[in-house]
């Protein structure tokens, strides 16, 4: 079964400049989801995902796809079997489920989550 990519983070080294710009040119509206900085503009009815404004904790912008699987602990056996590794340890939102990042073997950023309300 494929798992799609079920939420982007958009991790910036300005997040007042970010929220602006994305309210002003897409029409999001933003708002705090899980923490006051990290932000959640939500697609609405129209068709795509979710995405999460956040501070890049590095300084450096980028964007993450989150892939959203059934198991975190089977998800990452599959990471580390193939080649990628986790850098981000497992971790809980709660009342979201549970999350980690990891890497393919091109060093590519890739977020995980799977679903759990009860979190």
């Amino acid at each position: 079964m494929t798992q799609p990519v079920s939420y982007v983070e958009i991790n910036s080294p300005d997040l007042d400049a970010t929220r602006r710009f994305v309210s002003s040119v897409f029409g999001w509206d933003p708002a705090p989801f899980a923490a006051p900085d990290y932000l959640v503009a939500p697609r609405g009815d129209a068709p795509g995902v979710d995405t999460g404004l956040l501070a890049s904790r590095d300084g450096q912008p980028r964007t993450v796809p989150v892939i959203r699987v059934d198991s975190l602990d089977t998800a990452t056996a599959a990471v580390r079997e193939h080649g990628g590794q986790v850098v981000v340890e497992p971790f809980t939102i709660k009342g979201v489920g549970h999350g980690c990042y990891i890497l393919d073997p091109a060093g590519i950023l890739i977020g995980l989550h799977a679903y759990d309300p009860d979190a």
